[in-house]
């Protein structure tokens, strides 16, 4: 078969092309630093570079509800830490208060720092975390007490922060299991002192039981708290290892396509070189 200078120049052409195309390919890896710049760089590892990617946005994602479920145990802890020194100096009082040798007098004395220990309860009580009441269950923007004798004005609702696939841990405890037994204490120990009376039996058992209930809620904000870290401490280790397998699959191996780079480069242009002097000189010879 005749080999005729436009078949020539055809295939020379293509070859350019490829050459050219090559270039263009290792110099967009140097300059991304990626080694897969669009899916058909690697149609398999592009797919799993999507789904890891796909991944680590849940991670980041799961991070944050963790971060601000550590922000509502953190400030639940504290109202909570606050609250039980509280009940204590309630306790405190009531067994001063039982001492026959008290006067009328004395035990009013006793009730007007039982009066400041319980509006100290309901603020407490109603402690925010930013905008939101801690302890009102779902209804975030009620306060749980209006006054130390008042209703809870929250609900029993769960507060829920998705740490992981499938998995939602509630965060919250609500004031009227880890504060109304104290607030009913103080109410019945203020109403004894009010009266003159030494406080009664049943109203120091009920601030033992406060005692005991503001411990239960603390101890399980400190179960919850521990339960956020681990989850973190998880997610951070899997965020690292994914964003590692990421790197892997996508990134470029720099030394490696600089020099493919150049190579390609020094290729495409000897390429041009020479074949413009062939070219030329079938050209020349058709003539």
């Amino acid at each position: 078969m005749r080999i005729t200078n436009s078949m020539l120049t055809a295939q020379t052409l293509r070859d350019l092309q490829s050459n050219y195309a090559a270039m263009a390919k290792a110099q967009e890896q140097v300059s991304s630093g990626k080694r897969l710049n669009r899916p058909s760089d690697g149609p398999a590892d592009t797919q799993a570079a999507i789904k890891l990617n796909q991944s680590l946005a849940s991670m980041a994602q799961y991070l944050r509800n963790v971060g601000t479920a550590q922000g509502y145990t953190s400030a639940a802890e504290t109202a909570l830490s606050s609250a039980g020194d509280a009940i204590q100096r309630l306790k405190e009082l009531s067994l001063q208060a039982a001492n026959d040798t008290l006067s009328a007098s004395d035990r009013q004395g006793i009730l007007e720092e039982v009066q400041q220990l319980s509006d100290q309860l309901v603020s407490l009580a109603n402690a925010k975390n930013g905008d939101d009441y801690l302890f009102s269950g779902q209804k975030t923007s009620t306060a749980p007490y209006a006054s130390a004798t008042g209703a809870y004005q929250g609900d029993g609702n769960p507060i829920g922060a998705r740490i992981s696939q499938g998995v939602t841990l509630q965060v919250n405890v609500t004031a009227d299991t880890a504060f109304g037994p104290a607030l009913a204490a103080a109410s019945a120990l203020a109403a004894d002192l009010g009266a003159g009376n030494k406080p009664q039996a049943a109203t120091i058992a009920g601030l033992d039981d406060a005692l005991t209930a503001a411990l239960n809620a603390r101890t399980r904000i400190g179960a919850i708290d521990n339960r956020l870290t681990d989850a973190q401490t998880f997610l951070t280790d899997t965020q690292q290892t994914s964003t590692a397998q990421l790197s892997t699959l996508q990134d470029a191996d720099l030394p490696t396509v600089i020099t493919e780079a150049t190579t390609r480069q020094t290729t495409y242009q000897a390429a041009i070189s020479v074949n413009a002097k062939i070219l030329q000189k079938t050209l020349v010879d058709e003539l």
